[in-house]
């Protein structure tokens, strides 16, 4: 076992695995290490990795934009919902233009619409699907009618997050 991975089998330490972030972003070896951690039998240690390359991206996302294609075609098929939630709050502030395909788009539609996805995917979905409209305008009638969908039995941030993008579409006459 490895020194990563024995600490994300360790106690919580947010203090620790920012640490871990920060050195991370010296270290191309130590996020493809991250990044391998994604898929361990091991949900806690898949997770926790995948939370440190978040905290990663946001220190230095240029150390983590190497892996944008690989998220954006893997994250279809992460069943791990934490993981899934990381990915999707990377992919969301990059241009996915070029690199996001049918499958991506297809599941984030599915997600939207599925009740027992966590809040925070949605969100993110939201945010990519939106995003994907500047490039991409004929998928804005659909997120609409997605979004319209979703208001009447979202949680509060669904809906607050849904009127605020129907709201930015109608702002750019996407809609």
């Amino acid at each position: 076992m490895n020194k990563l991975e024995q600490l994300m089998l360790d106690r919580w330490d947010s203090g620790e695995f920012s640490q871990v972030a920060k050195d991370a972003c010296h270290s191309p070896d130590a996020i493809a290490e991250l990044f391998k951690l994604n898929t361990h039998e091991n949900p806690k240690v898949a997770w926790r990795s995948a939370y440190v390359i978040d905290m990663v991206h946001d220190l230095y996302p240029q150390m983590v934009t190497p892996y944008l294609q690989f998220m954006a075609t893997t994250v279809p098929d992460v069943a791990n919902h934490s993981i899934k939630r990381h990915y999707l709050r990377i992919l969301a502030q990059h241009d996915l233009s070029e690199l996001a395909d049918g499958k991506l788009v297809d599941s984030c539609f599915e997600w939207l619409l599925t009740r027992d996805i966590p809040i925070a995917v949605k969100a993110h979905c939201m945010t990519i699907l939106f995003n994907l409209t500047q490039t991409y305008p004929e998928l804005a009638p659909e997120l609409k009618t997605v979004l319209e969908q979703l208001i009447p039995y979202g949680s509060a941030g669904e809906k607050n997050r849904a009127k605020k993008i129907l709201g930015q579409m109608q702002k750019l006459k996407l809609i």
